[in-house]
C-alpha cells in the first residue's frame, strides 16, 4: 500500500478578460495566473484490490464537499484509469482537507485534481516526455484551469485557460491578503451573465506583459466584477476598502467570491490592521507572500 500526503496549491487572477464567445459555447479569455500558498492537504492511499474491481473512497473535513462521481478527484482518476488504460485493479482512498474557499475563483478543486494527476502519474510511473501531451490534454478534460495546476508557475493564459505561456519574471514583490466573506459565486452562473454577442470579440491587452508594474494596473481588469458586483455588493465594498486600507492593487479573483489585495512588505502595520478588520467579521483570510 502507498500512502502520501499532498498539498494542493491555490491561484489568483490578475486580470481577467473575456475576449469572445466561442461557437462551442465557451468563451476565449485572457488571464495571469498568480500561485498562491493557500492550499488544501490530500491524504492519499493506493492499494491493490482483490475483488476485481476498482474502487474510489472520499472523506472530507467539509460536509458540502461533493464525495461522489462528482467530485473532479474522483473524475482525474476515473479518467487516467481509461485514458492509460491501467489494467490492474485499484482501491484508492482520498481524505480532503479543505481550506480554500470553495466557489471563491481561487481553484482549488482544480487543483486538487491536478495534484491527484501528477501523484498517479509518479505512482504508475508515466514518462512526462512521453506523455506530456496526453497528460495536459486529460487536465483539459477536468477543467479549464486545471492545466495551469499541472504547471504552478506564473503564467499568461488564453483559450479558454489552457494556452499557457509561463512568465519566469513576472513576480508579485507584495504580501497577497485574501478575503473571503463566505460567498460562494457560481462560476456557470457568471459566464451566462456575460453579455458579449458571438460576432463580437476584444483584442488581448495582456499578451507582452512580462512583469507587474503597478503603474500599469489599469490593464488588469476583471471583466467579471461589474457582473458579480451588482448581485454581491459586499465584494465591491471590500475592493474599494482594500484601496482605502494601503493596497496598492485589488480585485476579485476568477469570477469571484474572493477578493485580494497587494500590500507594500515594509507597511507591515496597514495589512494586519486591514487583515483583523476582516477577521472581525469573521471573513475568511489569508497572508501569502
Amino acid at each position: 500500500m502507498s500512502a502520501t500526503t499532498l498539498k494542493s496549491y491555490s491561484k489568483i487572477n490578475i486580470g481577467l478578460r473575456i475576449l469572445k464567445k466561442r461557437d462551442d459555447g465557451f468563451h476565449d479569455l485572457e488571464t495571469i495566473f498568480y500561485p498562491v500558498k493557500l492550499h488544501d492537504e490530500i491524504m492519499i492511499e493506493i492499494e491493490r484490490s482483490a475483488t476485481g474491481y476498482n474502487s474510489v473512497l472520499l472523506r472530507s473535513n467539509r460536509s458540502f464537499i461533493p464525495l461522489t462521481k462528482d467530485n473532479l478527484c474522483y473524475r482525474a482518476i476515473e479518467n487516467f484509469f481509461k485514458i492509460f488504460h491501467v489494467r490492474d485493479c485499484f482501491k484508492i482512498s482520498l481524505e480532503l482537507k479543505k481550506f480554500i474557499p470553495v466557489g471563491g475563483g481561487l481553484g482549488g478543486g482544480s487543483s486538487n485534481a491536478a495534484a491527484i494527476i501528477k501523484c498517479l502519474v509518479r505512482y504508475f510511473k508515466i514518462d512526462i516526455a512521453l506523455h506530456r501531451k496526453k497528460i495536459l490534454d486529460l487536465a483539459l478534460m477536468i477543467g479549464s484551469d486545471v492545466p495551469f495546476f499541472m504547471v504552478m508557475k506564473p503564467c499568461y493564459a488564453e483559450g479558454r485557460g489552457e494556452k499557457m505561456n509561463v512568465l519566469p519574471d513576472f513576480k508579485i514583490d507584495y504580501d497577497i491578503l485574501i478575503i473571503n466573506p463566505n460567498l460562494h459565486v457560481s462560476t456557470s452562473w457568471a459566464f451566462e451573465k456575460i453579455n458579449m454577442k458571438e460576432e463580437s470579440s476584444k483584442k488581448p491587452l495582456m499578451n507582452s506583459v512580462t512583469v507587474f508594474e503597478p503603474d500599469k494596473i489599469d490593464i488588469f481588469v476583471n471583466d467579471f466584477e461589474n457582473i458579480v458586483f451588482r448581485k454581491y455588493e459586499v465584494l465591491k465594498t471590500i475592493k474599494e476598502e482594500l484601496i482605502e486600507m494601503g493596497a496598492v492593487y485589488s480585485s476579485m479573483s476568477g469570477s469571484g467570491a474572493t477578493m485580494f489585495g497587494f500590500f507594500e512588505k515594509g507597511n507591515n502595520s496597514s495589512l494586519m490592521k486591514t487583515r483583523d478588520h476582516y477577521n472581525s467579521k469573521k471573513y475568511f483570510t489569508y497572508i501569502s507572500d
